[in-house]
C-alpha cells in the first residue's frame, strides 16, 4: 500500500457515499468536511483506495473501500488503531 497525498485531488470523490454514511449516522456530522480524510491509501496495482475517515474518538477510524476500476465505494469498515 502507497499513501497518496491528501491534498492530492486524484484519489476517488468519497463524497456522495461520505453522505450515506452520515445519514446512517456511522460517521458524525459534527466533523468538517475538511477535516474528515486521515489518510489515503493506493495498492500496488491502482486499482483500490482505502480512505481512512476520522471519528470522534482518537484512534478509531472508517474506512472507505474504493474499487477505482469500477468507480465505486465497495464498502467500509471500523479501523480501531
Amino acid at each position: 500500500m502507497k499513501e497518496i497525498s491528501v491534498e492530492n485531488d486524484n484519489f476517488f470523490n468519497i463524497w456522495p457515499y461520505v453522505s450515506e454514511l452520515k445519514a446512517a449516522k456511522i460517521l458524525s456530522n459534527k466533523i468538517k468536511e475538511s477535516e474528515l480524510i486521515h489518510k489515503v491509501y493506493r495498492n500496488s496495482t491502482n486499482n483500490l483506495e482505502h480512505v481512512l475517515l476520522v471519528t470522534e474518538q482518537e484512534n478509531r477510524f472508517v474506512e472507505i473501500v474504493v474499487d477505482r476500476k469500477k468507480k465505486k465505494a465497495m464498502g467500509y469498515l471500523f479501523l480501531n488503531l
